[in-house]
């Protein structure tokens, strides 16, 4: 379809960053370049088949991606926003079809145009609900099915659209998930033809989406196996086709290591580097890489390095639940110190403690934490009063709650001391953790023993996903940093 539409794109831009910086620099007149100040150079040419390729590309990227990294990965049914335009348009191309169905069965002699198309989606769907070697039961929907068959039947006034409904709903009965069994059997139940045509295609719907777990579930080991060596075969892809166009594929990603490589050249000694505690982190490639990841954990850019996109969410819940982790235990800290330090050793409180502050700040945005603090400090109050009171020590008095209160909101101000010094400790652990190769186990950092486990937890998935990528694009890396470091090439190269 799109094989003739060709796109011209000029050969002026280089994938090289300093051949980019160089033709910002090529002086103007009038809004254009200055002939002589741009080499003669045929132009190049891309399809937009080419552009709708790469475009797929990138989708089974991600798909095999996300299998590969996430063992609780299962597709789910797209659904449009709520009170959008385009689930206002999809529920009224719905109502039109199935209104349309009705009308149609309902005149004299029935028109079964509708009926028609109905039936080839369903023999479409009932044929994805089933295992590729499965060929007896495929033949068996095509034999029953077969649309000319059904277009003569119709014609010699012998068609009857109820055994095609029966028929189906006896096959998805022998095919669907045990946990679908219920919901076929009511498809029984109905009398209505286009009510039980709708239910079917609604219980066929998540039939597809079944099978399609199930099959990924089946694959998955295979897909691990084989999804460093196809995502970085298929980036080069989708970097060739960008180069076509005139794009450089990993812009993004060469600024984002040049931020790590000019935070090495710019540290002055004695100072802490990467948001961490450490003074002495050597300048090396590897820890230039490591610097980058962590500013994931504190990403306050706009674009987002090419070779991180698919886990650009991953990378986005790990640093918000660490943040929201650091707050839960600077706000336990500040909770459980003078005048309340008494309560500090009660190990069942202060995880209670935790519990009510997780809650609180569930599912809350950053933005709003100064809010919910407030929330939490009177919260807070009043459960240590009430413990104070059942160990039978002396309870706060008002003037105390007042100043224990505002103590607890003063952890959300800007470089908050307590919070400040938690969040440089669990950067610290997670850029040691990162090159951390000993078969020792590293000390978790202290002050964080309330919500260690969890910090642990999204620590391992951080590094889950750091190991990951450097598998895929280790070389690419070696040979950016390599040339911000004026190096030969860092690794071996992987083909």
């Amino acid at each position: 379809m799109f094989q003739d539409v060709i796109i011209p794109m000029s050969d002026n831009q280089d994938s090289t960053q300093n051949d980019k910086s160089e033709s910002r620099d090529i002086p103007t007149a009038s809004g254009t370049f200055q002939a002589a100040s741009i080499p003669a150079s045929p132009p190049r040419f891309i399809s937009v088949e080419q552009l709708m390729d790469a475009s797929n590309l990138l989708a089974n990227i991600k798909l095999a991606h996300d299998i590969s990294v996430d063992d609780n990965f299962e597709l789910a049914p797209e659904q449009p926003p709520e009170g959008s335009l385009e689930k206002r348009v999809a529920e009224t191309m719905r109502r039109a079809f199935w209104d349309m169905l009705a009308e149609q069965l309902a005149q004299e002699p029935p028109e079964y145009s509708q009926a028609l198309s109905l039936i080839q989606d369903i023999k479409q769907m009932l044929s994805k609900c089933i295992l590729p070697h499965q060929h007896s039961l495929r033949n068996h929907i095509n034999e029953v099915m077969d649309l000319q068959l059904i277009k003569q039947k119709i014609e010699n006034d012998a068609f009857d659209i109820s055994y095609y409904a029966n028929f189906t709903i006896d096959f998805m009965g022998r095919m669907c998930a045990p946990c679908r069994s219920e919901r076929v059997a009511k498809l029984k139940e109905l009398t209505d033809v286009v009510s039980i045509f709708r239910e079917i295609l609604a219980v066929l719907e998540v039939m597809v989406l079944d099978m399609a777990n199930f099959t990924i579930s089946v694959m998955r080991p295979h897909i691990k196996q084989q999804s460093v060596t196809y995502e970085r075969s298929k980036f080069e892809e989708v970097r060739r086709t960008q180069e076509a166009a005139g794009i450089d594929g990993l812009e993004y990603t060469r600024e984002w290591l040049e931020r790590s490589y000019d935070v090495v050249e710019d540290h002055v000694e004695g100072q802490a580097m990467y948001g961490t505690t450490l003074t002495d982190v050597q300048g090396t490639p590897v820890n230039v890489l490591h610097g980058a990841y962590i500013e994931l954990l504190n990403w306050e850019h706009t674009d987002y390095p090419e070779t991180c996109l698919v886990d650009q969410e991953r990378f986005r819940q790990i640093s918000y639940n660490l943040r929201k982790l650091t707050l839960t235990s600077s706000v336990l800290l500040v909770a459980l110190s003078a005048p309340a330090d008494r309560l500090s050793s009660h190990t069942q409180f202060r995880d209670k403690l935790k519990a009510d502050i997780l809650a609180i700040l569930s599912d809350v945005a950053e933005a709003e934490y100064k809010e919910k603090v407030v929330n939490i400090s009177e919260h807070l109050a009043l459960e240590v009063n009430k413990q104070l009171q059942v160990l039978g020590h002396p309870q706060l008095t008002q003037q105390q709650l007042t100043e224990y209160q505002q103590s607890i909101r003063a952890v959300v101000e800007p470089n908050h001391a307590v919070y400040s010094l938690l969040r440089r400790r669990i950067m610290t652990f997670i850029f040691q953790s990162l090159g951390h190769s000993s078969s020792q186990p590293l000390q978790l950092p202290g002050g964080i023993g309330a919500v260690s486990d969890d910090i642990a937890s999204y620590c391992g998935k951080f590094l889950k996903l750091c190991s990951y990528n450097k598998a895929v694009f280790g070389a690419t890396y070696s040979d950016i940093i390599a040339s911000l470091m004026n190096m030969t090439d860092l690794s071996p190269r992987t083909k």
